[in-house]
């Protein structure tokens, strides 16, 4: 075996190697309820004429022993727009999975997608209805401040199945976990 050969083997693992740690997988995630409240931004299709307006959510899920969750969310955003009110209410039910954490930086990525229901006041469509199904998807970032505490941002993509809008939430928010009776905390 020539010198070179063994220099580029030793290099080659020690890279690995410290790449590994720097990213190195968390444990699984505490199991229990969390609630998120978040304030964001609502974007909304230009053809739905609803305007665009800051948005504030609540989220109450489980997070299981496993990297997915399930999370009810209730938005609402002042959508405003040439002097009408149309106050945008949405009702989802989100799965979350937990893609593996940046330990050396107690950052969680996140993938996202549900479905549920838009309501916007004021905007009705064809059928005079201002009820519609939609589906999202997106994801986000959770930052462990300890093992209670996430800060979270999220990005969301809203497409109105009925009416054929797309819309886009961004948002910040804080997740707070209450993890099952006598379990230990996993971070």
């Amino acid at each position: 075996m020539s010198t070179s050969f063994k220099k580029r083997t030793l290099f080659s693992g020690v890279l690995i190697a410290s790449s590994l740690a720097t990213m190195a997988y968390a444990e699984t995630p505490k199991e229990g309820i969390t609630v998120t409240p978040s304030i964001g931004y609502y974007n909304t299709d230009g053809d739905r004429q609803a305007g665009n307006d800051t948005s504030y959510s609540i989220g109450v899920g489980y997070q299981t022993n496993s990297p997915l969750a399930l999370e009810a969310v209730y938005l609402h955003s002042d959508a405003n727009k040439h002097g009408r009110n149309n106050d945008l209410d949405q009702y989802r039910v989100d799965g979350l999975y937990s893609l593996p954490e940046f330990t050396t930086v107690n950052l969680t990525p996140y993938l996202a997608a549900g479905v549920g229901i838009t309501d916007v006041d004021g905007i009705t469509d064809v059928d005079g209805d201002s009820n519609n199904l939609l589906v999202n998807a997106g994801g986000g970032v959770k930052y462990a401040i300890n093992s209670d505490v996430d800060l979270r941002a999220d990005f969301r993509i809203v497409k109105d199945i009925e009416d054929n809008h797309l819309d886009n939430v961004t948002s910040i928010g804080v997740q707070y976990s209450f993890g099952m009776p006598g379990q230990q905390a996993s971070n």
